[in-house]
């Protein structure tokens, strides 16, 4: 298939200007939305655990299938965007998503919730898939980091304001409100993204589509999920024992595969690297620790009692914000600072900001509490300057493309695990009854395991890594 002429760029100098960019950015962030957006349904995570009379371990589910169906889907649109055209997979994504987020409002039970998430899932990483691609598009070479970075901060305008519209909206209407409200938001994306003036970029070749290998990556993913969920409910270590090695042989035949086709779904070659793999590693650490407070943070909240649903949304999106401003004063002490620097410190700024809320969780004051969430979240921020620029300067510059997408396999796999491992280390300290003091110490505990992580990869990988660079 063909793209059309409408699909093409045009080299017309009109073409880039400065308003249709701009129209095309915020377009494009609008509907690249649905995905940080989604930060209102963590708010309501206590509600729907009161509302389908669940368990709080439960509530993994809900994350799990989404992150899982998202992140495959946005590996394999992406591919599908290059052959096809951008705009039109942004579409498809774009009304899926006005579609889904209607629909999964009337979920009459938890297990049909469960599966519409998954398409809920799969909708989002359609559209966000060619997001960044759309708006390299948009602007002239010379400023297409400065559309980036718009982009970015746009992006996560999104993960901030989503905690608050979800408790706003609980406030006042049921659970259903904090995905029936993206619906009018998706549309709008469908039919402005009509009008975008730049929407699809010819390759140079056209590009092979490696299904094999996403069949294979979903299939480990899959196991990886089915494996850690059964490790925590087996009675006996036979079954755990069986799914681990059913996932060795499904990883196996994943790396096999996507070493032997010219166009990979995901360069696992580099891995090989043992400082690049090191940072990934350390890429789904920090993701893995820092889950907690999508995850539990919610549900710590609920427990002192004395927060509305609107407070605690408001309270929340201070993380978001902490992140924003950790990236921005990244990129600005890029000069000054090293990278290695800005991810040692990032380490050990997410690590104490877990272990403060923690001890601040049952406070008189929500004070403390958001001053640590800020903290927490400007380490991040810093973390991922720093790491992102690790990881595409050990790649080359013709690899950029890929360095990006193996650091959000990492993100990926930290999600993964946190949804299930984090509940896990939950209900064992929950023995007691006590919610508000497990919260408290589930908090302490993952900072200093983060700590302790960081002290060792310091003393390993990131030596190796300033070596290399002196």
């Amino acid at each position: 298939m063909t793209s059309t002429a409408a699909d093409k760029p045009s080299h017309d100098p009109a073409q880039f200007s400065k308003y249709r960019a701009l129209y095309g950015l915020l377009v494009v962030s609008l509907g690249s939305m649905m995905g940080p957006l989604d930060a209102a349904v963590n708010v309501a995570f206590p509600v729907i655990t009161t509302f389908f009379n669940l368990e709080i371990r439960d509530i993994q589910w809900i994350v799990i299938v989404y992150v899982l169906a998202q992140s495959c889907v946005t590996i394999v649109f992406g591919n599908l965007g290059d052959l096809y055209g951008h705009k039109r997979v942004f579409m498809i994504g774009a009304a899926a998503c006005a579609i889904i987020h209607f629909l999964i409002g009337f979920a009459p039970n938890y297990a049909s919730l469960v599966v519409l998430r998954i398409f809920q899932g799969l909708s989002v990483g359609t559209a966000l898939s060619c997001g960044p691609a759309i708006v390299t598009f948009l602007y002239p070479p010379a400023q297409k980091r400065y559309a980036l970075g718009m982009f970015t901060m746009l992006f996560g305008l999104g993960l901030a304001i989503g905690p608050v519209i979800g408790g706003w909206l609980l406030e006042h209407f049921r659970w259903p409100s904090v995905f029936w409200y993206r619906t009018p938001i998706a549309l709008a994306a469908f039919i402005l993204a009509i009008w975008l003036p730049l929407p699809h970029q010819p390759p140079a070749s056209k590009p092979v589509f490696d299904m094999k290998g996403v069949l294979y990556l979903v299939l480990m993913l899959g196991i990886f999920v089915l494996l850690i969920s059964m490790t925590r409910r087996a009675p006996g270590a036979l079954l755990p024992l069986a799914m681990l090695f059913i996932w060795l042989v499904a990883s196996w035949l994943f790396v096999r595969h996507e070493l032997s086709v010219p166009q990979p779904v995901i360069q696992v070659r580099h891995y090989a690297k043992p400082v690049f793999a090191g940072i990934q590693i350390t890429t789904l650490a920090i993701n893995f620790f820092l889950f907690t407070i999508f995850l539990l943070f919610p549900y710590m909240m609920s427990a002192r009692g004395d927060v509305s649903l609107l407070w605690s949304g408001i309270i929340l999106a201070v993380y978001p914000c902490g992140t924003i401003s950790g990236g921005y004063l990244g990129g600005r002490l890029s000069r000054s600072v090293s990278s290695l620097a800005l991810v040692r410190a990032g380490i050990a700024i997410t690590a104490a900001g877990l272990i403060g809320i923690g001890l601040s969780g049952s406070m008189a004051s929500v004070a403390p509490v958001m001053i640590f969430l800020f903290c927490t979240g400007l380490g991040l921020g810093a973390f991922q300057v720093g790491n992102l620029d690790l990881t595409t300067s050990i790649l080359s510059v013709s690899e950029r493309g890929v360095a990006g997408s193996l650091v959000n396999v990492g993100r990926l796999l930290g999600i993964l695990t946190g949804a299930s491992g984090i509940t896990w280390l939950f209900d064992l300290l929950n023995t007691h009854g006590d919610q508000m003091l497990a919260f408290r110490n589930t908090y302490v505990m993952l900072g200093a395991a983060l700590l302790a992580f960081g002290l060792v990869v310091n003393f390993t990988v990131f030596r190796k890594v300033a070596n290399e660079h002196t």
